[in-house]
C-alpha cells in the first residue's frame, strides 16, 4: 500500500504537466474563438504590444487617425507611467487600452504571486488612465494553471491574437500577412510599439507603421471591418 507521501511524490509529474498544459489548452480555444468571431464578423483587429513608445506609438496614432482606424493597445505600466500624455491621447482618439503587465513579468519563469503582483500593478494604472485593464493580455502569451485561475477569479478577459506579424524579431512581409488575413477571413494580428524594439535595430518602426497601413488599406480594398478587440468579443456575448 502507498504511503501518502509515494502518492504525492508521484503526482508531481502530473500537476507539473497540468501547470502548463491547461493554460496553455485555454488558450489555443480561445484562440479558436477569436479566429471564429473574426470570421463570423469579417474583423481584423489591429493589436500592439509593450507600449506606449516614444517613437513608434505617435507615429501610429497619426497614421489611425488619418485613417479613422481603430486600434488594441495592450500597454505596460512602466511605459504608461513614463508617457502619460500618449497615453491619454490614445484614449480620447477612442482606442482601445488593454493591460500587458507593469513589468512584463514571464509568467513561465517567476513564481506565481510574483507574476500576479505584475500583472494587478498593471491593471490598476491602466484603469487609472481610462482604459480597460480588464483586458490583459499575457506577457509571451505565457501562464500557468494559477495565473489561469486567477484571472478568472479578478474577472479579468485574456485578450491573446490569431495572427503574429513577428516583427520583433523575422518582420514577415506585409504580402505574408495579408495572405493569412485573407486566408482566415479576418484576424487579430499581433504588432508591437514598445520602445525596446524601435531601439533593437533599424527599420522596425517603419516595419510597423507601413504594415498597419498596407493592412488598414487591405481593410478596405476588401469589406473587412477594422474593430477593437473588446469590441470584437461582444459580438459574441450579443449572440
Amino acid at each position: 500500500m502507498m504511503s501518502s507521501l509515494s502518492i504525492a511524490i508521484s503526482l508531481i509529474p502530473i500537476l507539473g504537466v497540468a501547470w502548463f498544459l491547461v493554460p496553455y489548452a485555454h488558450r489555443r480555444a480561445d484562440e479558436r474563438r477569436l479566429a471564429r468571431l473574426c470570421r463570423e464578423a469579417r474583423a481584423i483587429v489591429l493589436s500592439y504590444d509593450d507600449g506606449p513608445g516614444a517613437e513608434t506609438t505617435p507615429r501610429l496614432l497619426e497614421l489611425l487617425q488619418a485613417e479613422d482606424a481603430p486600434a488594441s493597445f495592450f500597454a505596460l505600466g512602466a511605459q504608461v507611467a513614463e508617457r502619460r500624455e500618449t497615453v491619454t491621447r490614445l484614449t480620447a482618439e477612442a482606442h482601445e487600452l488593454g493591460s500587458h503587465t507593469f513589468a512584463h513579468t514571464n509568467a513561465w519563469k517567476a513564481w506565481p504571486w510574483v507574476a500576479a503582483r505584475d500583472r494587478d500593478r498593471g491593471v490598476a494604472l491602466i484603469d487609472e488612465m481610462g482604459g480597460e485593464g480588464r483586458l490583459f493580455r499575457p506577457p509571451f502569451g505565457k501562464l500557468t494553471l494559477a495565473g489561469l485561475v486567477s484571472a478568472w477569479m479578478r474577472g479579468l478577459r485574456l485578450a491573446w491574437w490569431t495572427l503574429d506579424s513577428r516583427d520583433s524579431w523575422q518582420r514577415r512581409p506585409a504580402d505574408e500577412v495579408l495572405a493569412d488575413i485573407d486566408r482566415a477571413g479576418g484576424g487579430v494580428v499581433l504588432m508591437h510599439d514598445g520602445d525596446a524594439y524601435a531601439k533593437s535595430g533599424p527599420g522596425h518602426t517603419d516595419y510597423v507603421v507601413d504594415l498597419t497601413r498596407r493592412i488598414i488599406e487591405h481593410a478596405q480594398a476588401n469589406d473587412y471591418r477594422l474593430m477593437r478587440l473588446g469590441d470584437l468579443l461582444e459580438t459574441e456575448a450579443r449572440t
